[in-house]
């Protein structure tokens, strides 16, 4: 049995923390696996806790490409997904050879770096060719093996090509389903045991399911507005949660 689940409470509240940060995923486009992936490390080790999460967002990202299907712009998830296998090999490579606290370093390092970039685009309105999303699917298969959570930074990014809420969430939502999956395989390559966790994985489903469907029915009835406010909050509430 997998010692995770040996304390209930602590199986109980990430299910429930899956089913909440689902939610806002659907409500934002991304933030939701970033909360996740740090609540997780308060009791899981990195180098198990980023596949299992990795499994788990691949569900609410299925959930969401599916949700959303009508407004996933491919002009941008082609060149997305064209390198983003290469950058996957090449962050498997590095992971390999890190330890458990360099790569929490590396998760912390990325979110700050997040919300940096966030304020920069506030100050200067940067014109962000469609080109770039070759490299930016490269880069992204590497920093998804490294920190696990890539979503926020690329929401950034979109949001300077789209302006629909809808387009934003279900494109975002391809690109994470293009990089949980080839990442699953990369694990599964260097030889993770999915199974070993198999029960933790498949309660966490479920709730990430349902989250997903909750916030694309709230996401409907949110305007363009409110919609900023909740994207920045939840980049503020990150940024906090890493200080403290």
């Amino acid at each position: 049995m997998d010692v995770i689940l040996d304390n209930y409470l602590i199986t109980i509240s990430i299910i429930v923390i899956s089913f909440f940060t689902a939610m806002i995923t659907s409500l934002a486009g991304a933030g939701g696996g970033t909360i996740l992936l740090a609540y997780m490390l308060q009791f899981i080790n990195p180098l198990v806790a980023i596949p299992i999460h990795g499994t788990v967002q691949l569900t609410s990202n299925i959930a969401r490409v599916f949700l959303f299907r009508k407004y996933l712009v491919w002009k941008l998830i082609i060149p997305f997904c064209m390198f983003l296998p290469f950058g996957v090999y090449l962050g498997l490579t590095i992971f390999q050879n890190l330890d458990s606290q360099k790569i929490k370093f590396l998760i912390g390092a990325f979110i700050i770096s997040t919300i940096v970039f966030q304020n920069i685009k506030k100050n200067k309105k940067v014109r962000i060719p469609k080109n770039f999303y070759y490299i930016l699917g490269f880069l992204t298969g590497v920093m998804n093996m490294l920190v696990g959570v890539i979503a926020p930074i690329l929401a950034i990014i979109i949001r300077n090509n789209l302006t629909k809420k809808e387009e934003i969430v279900g494109t975002l939502g391809f690109f994470g389903f293009t990089g949980n999956l080839i990442k699953i395989f990369g694990f599964m390559f260097i030889g993770f045991e999915f199974y070993e966790y198999l029960t933790l994985i498949l309660l966490m489903i479920p709730s990430t399911i349902l989250g997903s469907r909750v916030g694309q029915i709230l996401l409907f009835k949110i305007d363009e507005k409110t919609f900023k406010v909740i994207f920045d909050a939840i980049l503020f509430l990150l940024a906090l949660r890493l200080l403290f």
